[in-house]
């Protein structure tokens, strides 16, 4: 398992696969609930490319017919994970005042 500090993409991709959606689908599933959401966003998400906000997972449960819970994966070596957080190993979808 890629240890990030986005879990929940893989999750994500195996609820829509499942369903049978492509990422299209579920970006206009999404979007009818009220988040304007890109394809290109989604991908990335999904490829654990950039943070998933809460606000962001409720939107997802919801569209996916899941709990949120079921979106974070089982088993989750919390020992490691802690340490990169801690690092700021994180992906910045925002940038800060000193990139702009």
């Amino acid at each position: 398992m890629k240890l990030g500090l986005n879990v929940v993409g893989p999750q994500v991709r195996k609820f829509r696969v499942r369903k049978g959606w492509t990422q299209s689908v579920l970006a206009q599933k999404l979007q009818l609930q009220g988040w304007s959401i890109s394809i290109n966003s989604l991908g990335k998400l999904e490829a654990q490319l950039r943070r998933v906000p809460d606000c962001e997972l409720m939107f997802l449960a919801k569209s996916l017919s899941v709990s949120a819970c079921d979106l974070f994966p089982k088993g989750v070596p919390l020992k490691q994970l802690g340490p990169k957080f801690q690092a700021g190993e994180r992906l910045a979808i925002f940038p800060t005042r000193a990139e702009r």
